[in-house]
């Protein structure tokens, strides 16, 4: 997926509708005005457990990784061992 323009500001805007970002005008030196953001309280709570969530999805898929590594080196040592030929 490719992040363009058009995905930000709704992302944006629906963060500050639930009050985790606030924003604010400002005109530039340039004299175009900007809109800048920040992170509220509210914000940086919501982000915290989002944070602590992701890090509990990402070591339990680690853990998948690392026993499927554990799996797939077995069973190649398996293969490459010699087999006993019957007779």
């Amino acid at each position: 997926m490719e992040w363009t323009d058009g995905m930000l500001y709704p992302v944006l805007h629906r963060l500050e509708r639930l009050s985790h970002i606030e924003a604010r005008w400002e005109v530039a030196e340039s004299g175009r005005r900007r809109k800048y953001y920040r992170i509220t309280s509210q914000g940086r709570a919501r982000l915290a457990e989002e944070r602590e969530q992701w890090k509990a999805v990402n070591s339990t898929l680690q853990g998948i990784w690392r026993a499927l590594s554990i799996l797939d080196a077995a069973n190649q040592a398996a293969s490459a061992a010699p087999h006993p030929q019957e007779a």
